[in-house]
């Protein structure tokens, strides 16, 4: 895979993201399903963030935390944002993630490496579909999200228009 293939691929995948965000009710930003969860605004922010935070590993390999440790305490401290919000910032890194794969040759992410704090010593093809994978597991757990507060969803909210 090229990183211009990449790059279709994610832009497909990330596509229904900010629908899926807009379904959210506005005054339910900090509905959660448990004690341990993320809020709803907690989980759409993490989502959104965390597309930049990645982006600046794989293009520049530099992370914005020292550690996985790290990662995991700022997580908790996740901020509670609205609809809008987390619809701005996510448009906002979604195209900056995606703008990452252009620049770099095929050699680059086919056989570049990261230090990352994930996955250890990895070549940028990898960490990249980590990233996505990332994204699309939350993506998938926003989805749950919204069937327990009773919102009807279907797999087209979940996936977009497969066929196009």
């Amino acid at each position: 895979m090229t990183p211009l293939q990449f790059q279709d691929y994610a832009a497909h995948q990330l596509a229904p993201t900010e629908p899926l965000f807009l379904l959210v009710p506005p005054n339910q930003k900090d509905w959660k399903p448990t004690d341990e969860s993320f809020t709803v605004g907690q989980l759409m922010y993490h989502m959104a963030y965390a597309l930049r935070f990645n982006a600046n590993g794989i293009a520049k390999n530099e992370w914005a935390l020292p550690s996985l440790r790290h990662v995991f305490v700022t997580n908790r401290r996740t901020p509670s944002a609205t609809v809008q919000e987390c619809v701005d910032l996510y448009r906002e890194n979604s195209k900056y993630f995606l703008d990452i794969f252009p620049s770099m040759s095929d050699e680059e992410f086919q056989t570049g490496e990261l230090d990352t704090l994930q996955l250890g010593r990895a070549p940028k093809w990898k960490m990249s579909l980590f990233a996505l994978e990332h994204h699309l597991n939350h993506k998938a757990e926003l989805f749950m999200y919204l069937k327990l507060m009773g919102i009807k969803v279907t797999s087209r909210e979940l996936y977009g228009n497969i066929g196009s």
